[in-house]
């Protein structure tokens, strides 16, 4: 049976609160949905732009970085690139797909795996970061928010993955790093709502994540 500590009272309660940043994600999540495909550089570029920097997951940082600027970069490489892509047939199939069923979590994975591998060709870097920003921008019922904060603040409740998750990991075509986070997120969201009878939304999962990474840098910060 999979260890998980479940988040206390006042825990849960500052992740259902709203916050400051409650307004500008509404703008992020407004824009994706009436721009939602990729048939436009002016669209591309605005929520790649917008999501990458704001969420601290800009695609202009990457490996292969030539003599182009970062705004020819966006103009003659990312927009092109996601114009050309089979991005907007995945995330149509994704329209169909129900939150929180296990049986859905492969085509979720997936589509993110494809994202990653699409950037990493133009950047010779990993994005799964932005990735899963990106598509959580998107699908925010679908997608968790990935970053290092959250991967460390989660191991405060679980580190294992649940056993009925475990075989998610042996699907091709996904980034394992990110399924194990997606596993263990899924595991502790429904044991949240089983539990205790509360159902987070996933923005309100990351608020919970995002708290206590706060927490646990102002304890290191702290004078001894």
């Amino acid at each position: 049976m999979t260890k998980i500590q479940l988040p206390n009272k006042k825990q849960l309660d500052t992740a259902r609160q709203k916050n400051v940043w409650d307004f500008g994600n509404a703008i992020l999540y407004k824009l994706c949905k009436e721009n939602f495909q990729h048939t436009t550089d002016d669209h591309i570029l605005t929520k790649v732009l917008f999501i990458g920097r704001i969420y601290a997951a800009a695609v202009e940082r990457r490996k292969n970085k030539s003599s182009d600027i970062n705004d020819n970069f966006y103009t003659d490489t990312v927009a092109p690139t996601f114009r050309k892509s089979k991005l907007d047939d995945k995330l149509l199939e994704l329209k169909l797909v129900m939150p929180d069923k296990i049986e859905n979590i492969k085509s979720v994975l997936q589509t993110h795996y494809y994202l990653t591998k699409m950037l990493q060709k133009i950047t010779a870097l990993d994005k799964r970061s932005f990735s899963s920003k990106y598509l959580h921008f998107h699908f925010p019922d679908l997608f968790y928010i990935y970053d290092s904060r959250a991967v460390s603040a989660l191991r405060q409740f679980t580190s294992q993955i649940p056993m009925d998750l475990k075989h998610i990991l042996q699907f091709e075509n996904i980034d394992i790093e990110y399924a194990k986070f997606y596993c263990k997120c899924f595991g502790l969201k429904r044991e949240i709502k089983s539990q205790l009878n509360i159902e987070l939304t996933n923005r309100q999962f990351d608020n919970l994540l995002i708290e206590i990474a706060n927490k646990q840098n102002r304890l290191k910060l702290k004078p001894l």
